[in-house]
């Protein structure tokens, strides 16, 4: 049997019927409103509904070095992202119109993707779906009137093997094109000047087949969150869904995989410019700022660079980059090469799912095919899940006997494919 569904429907309808079962011989409480983190200072252990107010000790951090410089060529990297089982990058504005497949143990650039027709006037992050990338082309501090603003679409699958194919050329016609203006920017645009601007932007995600928009607003230094209700290529308004006050510029955002955990990255314009990281967990919906909002202290400048970049490997660890640093201080000059930093958010944020992701071609028992070699064990607790996303144009099959366990699911990305073989049970 092959399965291209989302998630195994046998999986769901038992827990569906567990479900009602308990509700049914369970008598009806009122809700409790409050704080739900046990990690936070006013955790209500009878909340059992998330209000957003959950307030925390502050927390420094210092994501670990790997990899100094990043490459010769990334000297502006101002977006990150893992995809394919490979780190992927690409250089701010006036740069190519490429992306490049980097190495995350040396400063080896693997791999350059090159982007027919389009343009590189300021792009500021990427983001990845399990299929495509999208490339936003929308930073906007030099004027806040650009009435350009694009994210490029095109297809993982596109880009073959970077042994024999280091240099890539993807056509056009297999890149298209989501236009958009911001629902609360006055049209025409008006130019404000320079870093002088509420509507400039440096970080997306895309998740539920919407584009998700986090502003690097200068003026009031909060961040507003727009939605795109749409992955398809086409001219949109990007709406306001809801704004936080950070106090820092964000730069740069990514979604754990396998989990529901929004990561902000920014820096202050001041002083010695220290860097912030903001973790949100246990919303509602897609109003990512209405569940916990943790926000973990990281280095200044001297110590992060300008960090612009920022992916999750999997549901807890991931990669923050920064762009090449040159200033006179004290009449010297001061300069921190591109890095690349990782980062683990397991000790601050509660009840992570422990991921097993299929990221390769085969068979399931081959350790080789999981990321970063980890295979699920064969008995599954309750806080743990799987999620097949193999190689592009690869399958993973289920050659052995495998029991899964209600409440752990087994998710197959879109798109993708799942042989079974009539080995998979449910306990």
């Amino acid at each position: 049997m092959t399965c291209k569904n989302l998630l195994f429907s046998f999986l769901f309808n038992i827990s569906k019927a567990l479900l009602i079962i308990i509700i049914s011989g369970v008598p009806a409480h009122s809700q409790v409103v409050g704080c739900k983190d046990p990690l936070a200072n006013n955790y209500n252990p009878l909340a059992t509904i998330n209000n957003g107010t959950c307030a925390y000790n502050t927390t420094a951090y210092t994501p670990s070095l790997k990899v100094d410089p990043i490459s010769d060529t990334l000297l502006e990297t101002s977006g990150l992202q893992w995809a394919g089982n490979y780190l992927w990058s690409f250089n701010d504005g006036g740069g190519e119109a490429a992306i490049y497949r980097i190495d995350t143990i040396s400063n080896a650039l693997l791999q350059r993707v090159y982007l027919q027709g389009a343009t590189n006037i300021d792009w500021e992050d990427i983001a990845f779906d399990g299929m495509y990338f999208y490339v936003g082309d929308f930073g906007n501090n030099v004027t806040g009137a650009r009435n350009d603003l694009k994210i490029y679409k095109f297809p993982l699958s596109a880009i073959p093997d970077y042994v024999a194919n280091p240099v890539v050329y993807i056509p056009s016609s297999q890149i298209t094109i989501i236009n958009f203006t911001y629902s609360d920017q006055q049209q025409p645009t008006t130019p404000t000047g320079s870093n002088n601007t509420k509507f400039d932007c440096e970080a997306m995600i895309v998740d539920n087949g919407k584009i998700h928009l986090f502003s690097k607003n200068w003026i009031d230094l909060n961040c507003t969150h727009y939605k795109i209700n749409s992955v398809v290529a086409g001219t949109y308004i990007a709406t306001v869904v809801e704004t936080l006050f950070t106090n820092y510029l964000v730069t740069a955002a990514d979604k754990a995989i396998g989990n529901r955990v929004v990561a902000l990255l920014g820096y202050q314009n001041s002083g010695t410019a220290n860097h912030f990281m903001y973790l949100l967990s246990d919303y509602t919906g897609e109003n990512y700022f209405s569940g916990n909002k943790r926000r973990i202290d990281l280095p200044g400048v001297t110590v992060m660079g300008q960090a612009e970049g920022i992916t999750f490997k999997n549901g807890y660890y991931g990669y923050i980059s920064n762009e090449k640093f040159v200033r006179i201080i004290g009449g010297f000059p001061f300069t921190v090469t591109p890095k690349l930093r990782a980062f683990d958010i397991r000790n601050y944020v509660s009840n992570l799912l422990v991921t097993y992701i299929f990221t390769g071609s085969g068979n399931w028992d081959e350790p080789s095919n999981w990321s970063d070699q980890l295979m699920p064990p064969p008995a599954m607790a309750a806080n743990c899940q799987i999620i097949i996303d193999p190689l592009p144009g690869g399958e993973c099959r289920l050659n052995i006997p495998y029991t899964a366990t209600t409440g752990s699911p087994i998710t197959v990305t879109a798109g993708k494919i799942f042989v079974v073989q009539g080995n998979l049970t449910q306990e």
